[in-house]
Formats: structure tokens, sequence, C-alpha cells
């Protein structure tokens, strides 16, 4: 008589405990803060995992500033170099997303003329050198040049946000190109551009227009999103 009392009892035991596992193992979205670097167009992690229903902030920080476009969800925003960026989304779609880095978006200033607004020299002959010293209103912006009258001979600087942080950078032309091709500085630095190379160059702010036409539709695959079924 105490047989299907005990079978009762072990049944009801094993539904509740396979209730209490389903409960356990679903689970409410959540607020995630998500850290992502981007450095030399590459994104760490390469894959970003969530679940569905998950409010997700990426907090970015680039190297280069650009344009971040999770596709699918279609959502863009503006990253500048070296500074923050949080990237809000609610993972409301599952599968594999696309991530792309348009990197245009790190020659942007708020200077009137992006073509020689910051600084412009004279034609410069072999061994000669133009002197730029970095203002500290350029504090946290990615500043390209070029040479007007040789576009592969470019590169860019990063101005630091730290304040004080100065001293002397030297970029050489020659005819292979700019040497080195990106630096990192601070307000106050001061830059030489010695011209090395055979021919007369220019040291010019901002993008040669055959560069930016280049640049322009460029934009890099960085990453996928990965969102799970909750």
């Amino acid at each position: 008589m105490k047989k299907p009392k005990l079978t009762a009892f072990i049944v009801a035991a094993s539904l509740i405990a396979m209730l209490s596992a389903a409960a356990c193992s679903s689970s409410d979205p959540e607020a995630l803060d998500v850290p992502v670097a981007i450095e030399s167009g590459v994104m760490d992690p390469r894959t970003i995992k969530v679940k569905q229903g998950d409010m997700v902030t990426l907090k970015i920080l680039a190297d280069d500033g650009g344009e971040f476009h999770l596709h699918t969800y279609d959502i863009e925003a503006d990253i500048p170099a070296a500074r923050e960026t949080d990237f809000y989304f609610v993972a409301d779609a599952t599968g594999r997303f696309k991530i792309t880095y348009h990197p245009t978006a790190e020659y942007e200033h708020d200077e009137d003329d992006p073509h020689g607004g910051i600084f412009e020299s004279e034609a410069l002959a072999h061994g000669e050198s133009f002197v730029f010293e970095v203002d500290r209103h350029l504090a946290g912006k990615t500043i390209p040049f070029h040479s007007h009258l040789r576009p592969a001979l470019n590169g860019s600087f990063i101005v630091s946000q730290a304040a004080g942080q100065t001293g002397s950078v030297a970029i050489e032309y020659t005819d292979e190109g700019a040497k080195p091709h990106k630096v990192n500085v601070g307000p106050g630095t001061v830059i030489t551009w010695v011209n090395n190379s055979s021919i007369s160059q220019t040291v010019i702010s901002g993008l040669h227009a055959d560069m930016a036409m280049s640049e322009h539709d460029e934009e890099i695959e960085i990453g996928l999103l990965e969102v799970q079924p909750r």
C-alpha cells in the first residue's frame, strides 16, 4: 500500500525538480556593458556574444575615428579617436550580424577649411623642413596631412587628450612615403617634416582630393554580433 504513495511522491519531486531546472535555465534580459577596442582596423573581441532581449551598450574605444555600423539592425554612430563612446541597442533579432567600420570619419573636424585649414607649408625643396606646434584645441582629434605635389606622401597624427604632454616628433618625406606614417602626440608637441624626397613637396593638413574620393566608399568588416536565443 505504501508503494503507490512513494511512487507518486517520486513523480511529484521529479516534476518539481524539472520545473526548478527550467526556471533556472531561463533568465530575464540583462543590461550589458561590453568593452570594445578597435585598433588598426581590428576589433577586440572579434565576435560580440549576447542573448535575445539583452540591452547592450558597447563601450567603444578606437585608435582612429570612424563610423561604426551594425548591419541588419542598421544602427550607425560616429566614433571619435581615443575617446570611449557608448553604442546602445536592444538585441531583438537572433543570428549573426556583420559589423563594419568606415574610417573616413577620423578626418572630420570642425575647421572651416578641412584642406589646409590647420597648417599649410610653402613648397619645400630637398632637405628643407616645415615645423608645426600642436595646439591644445586639437586634443582628441586625428589630423591627416599630405603633400599636394605627391598624394602618396600622406599620413596622420593623433592628438592625446592629456594636458601638458609635450615633446618633438620628426616625420620624413621620402620617395616611398611619409615615415612614420602615423604618430601619437600631445598638445604642445612640435612636429617637424623633413623633405628627403627627390623633388619639392608640401605639407598640408587634410586629405588630398584623390585620397578623399578613394576613402569615401571604403567600409571595412571588423567583426560580428552574435545574438543567441534566450
